[in-house]
């Protein structure tokens, strides 16, 4: 449990989260190859989509950006967790999410399209910054959030160090980023996604409500990581490691 005099301000984030995502939702725009060998395995195991749902799905995902190159290659951050964290993520979202679209692991985004034309800048920039951070804290933790009509949510707490940082890349990397990218960030994990059964919705957050109890999920932030979009997965890059982190982290 959270200590008593954080009890205020851990409802006040929820509550504000909440509100911020009562807005419909976006789809989402990219997809993630776990690192996690029996999820790959089981993603690989799933039956054929259809060629033509298959070619309009990825034209839905397609990064948005102002770069004028459209056909451009788009390069997305992450934060890198700790194998255990993820794990336990990665498990809940295989339980909600439709195993059809189940193409995306567990993960906190912080940027979704960086264009490869200003790559070397910001790896850069993204190296300088790691330096500067410390391993920390985090939980994932209920009570679970709708994200528009069709979407289950967990916030997360203790994201602190970050926020700061995404407000100092966007400052720097404004005339490069998408909109979206150039939007508030809210870090937080989506469970469920593009689910049009409002009672299947409805119960993924009564479930949730009771499992998912107010200690969460507790992991530690290791570093950064840059992955390439590559027609619908990202290929992992390069990871950004956390000044005193070990190597090995989630994503």
């Amino acid at each position: 449990m959270f200590p008593p005099s954080n009890v205020w301000a851990y409802r006040q984030k929820l509550q504000g989260f909440s509100l911020a995502w009562r807005r419909p939702a976006r789809p989402s725009m990219l997809r993630l190859l776990p690192t996690d060998p029996s999820f790959t395995a089981r993603l690989s195991a799933s039956p054929p989509r259809a060629k033509a749902a298959s070619s309009h799905r990825r034209q839905n995902h397609r990064p948005q950006s102002n770069v004028p190159d459209q056909d451009e290659i788009y390069y997305v951050l992450t934060l890198q967790t700790d194998p255990s964290h993820h794990r336990t993520m990665c498990s809940l979202r295989e339980r909600y999410f439709p195993p059809a679209l189940l193409r995306v692991g567990a993960h906190i985004s912080l940027f979704r399209a960086l264009p490869d034309s200003g790559l070397p800048s910001l790896r850069e920039d993204i190296a300088a910054a790691a330096d500067h951070i410390t391993p920390f804290q985090i939980h994932a933790v209920g009570p679970p959030i709708r994200m528009g009509r069709r979407g289950v949510g967990v916030p997360v707490l203790g994201l602190e160090p970050v926020v700061e940082l995404v407000r100092g890349f966007q400052e720097k990397w404004g005339d490069v980023l998408s909109r979206q990218d150039r939007g508030t960030f809210r870090g937080h994990y989506t469970l469920m996604n593009k689910v049009d059964d409002s009672e299947t919705v409805a119960r993924c957050i009564h479930e949730l409500r009771q499992d998912f109890g107010p200690n969460g999920c507790p992991g530690m932030v290791l570093g950064l990581s840059l992955w390439r979009y590559d027609d619908g997965w990202w290929r992992h890059e390069k990871d950004f490691a956390f000044s005193g982190a070990e190597k090995g982290g989630g994503v």
